[in-house]
């Protein structure tokens, strides 16, 4: 079960602390590496293209973390998810599901399909309310309006304020595979102004005050976000010129994989934000992935991906 914590002043730094752990490029990269059957360090160095000084602290902070853990394999050592880690397989799905649909990825470099043994058949994860069973959507959420701010629900801000390098060894053994939303997700910045994106925001003084962000860095992140078609710019005043950001239904449909990492966050570090009201129903908010088949929350030992072959790409169901 999750450790439990009810210490009011850890609120803030938990959310924080438990975003830093998957807000990161080169640990998204990893954990997609993980519950692929990956757990040698060469493996996760080839696969990911990290410096082995950058996997290595990478794999020091999830080990840290207790999402990883170490083992020893004859004379090394293999790195296997906990049941912490195993927690972010809801995440990883929808991860997958989104590059596929979202990106112009070959596909000899994300699977054909992701399989779901309960029910032999293809999954399609959708997360939803545990509640009432309805699929998440933007704007489906009563945010509290006297602290509709960003560090109350997804941690303080100044804990995302360190810029990472992202130094990369091409090997051709590097897999592409969730590059696109592990660089979305994966940089501190674009994430923070998708959730604020999602709080309504769309205005550069309203990114800047919420963020307290860095002019060239917010006017850097969106510009990428608009490049990747996740925001749109449209003018709203022509002297002098200003310009509105809105999300397009590529950034809209990254709202519930964002949601479903703040409820493993919360899963693990409770407390860690105010209670979100789902609008349909009128009840707390707890997101669940299912799925869309069956309707069951998949298993990691349920679950295979497949190459195009219809192969299972690792050796064998995951285990803690």
């Amino acid at each position: 079960m999750p450790p439990m914590n009810n210490n009011p002043l850890m609120i803030d730094a938990q959310m924080a602390a438990g975003l830093d752990v998957v807000g990161d490029r080169w640990a998204l990269l990893i954990l997609r590496d993980a519950f692929l059957g990956r757990s040698r360090f060469e493996q996760f160095r080839q696969h990911t293209g990290a410096s082995r000084a950058t996997l290595t602290r990478r794999l020091d902070s999830l080990l840290q973390a207790q999402v990883l853990y170490k083992r020893r394999y004859g004379k090394r050592f293999e790195y296997k998810l906990t049941e912490k880690g195993l927690g972010l397989l809801a995440s990883s799905l929808l991860s997958w599901d989104w590059e596929s649909k979202w990106t112009d990825v070959k596909p000899e470099v994300l699977p054909l399909s992701v399989f779901h043994r309960s029910c032999s058949h293809a999954l399609d994860p959708q997360a939803i309310c545990s509640h009432c069973r309805q699929t998440l959507a933007v704007g489906d959420v009563e945010w509290p309006q006297r602290h509709a701010h960003i560090e109350k629900q997804f941690g303080t801000i100044q804990s995302f304020s360190k810029r990472r390098v992202r130094t990369s060894t091409a090997t051709n053994a590097q897999d592409l595979s969730l590059a696109t939303v592990s660089d979305l997700i994966g940089d501190r910045w674009t994430l923070l102004l998708l959730i604020a994106a999602f709080l309504t925001e769309k205005r550069y003084d309203g990114f800047q005050k919420k963020l307290n962000i860095a002019s060239n860095i917010l006017t850097d992140r969106l510009h990428l976000l608009v490049d990747v078609n996740v925001f749109e710019r449209k003018s709203y005043q022509h002297n002098p010129p200003r310009y509105e950001y809105c999300l397009t239904h590529k950034g809209k449909s990254l709202y519930p994989l964002v949601m479903t990492i703040r409820q493993w966050v919360l899963d693990w570090l409770p407390e860690s934000a105010e209670t979100l009201i789902h609008k349909p129903c009128g009840h707390p908010l707890r997101v669940e992935v299912q799925c869309a088949h069956c309707h069951e929350q998949p298993m990691a030992n349920d679950v295979e991906f497949m190459d195009l072959l219809q192969r299972p790409l690792k050796p064998k169901p995951l285990d803690a």
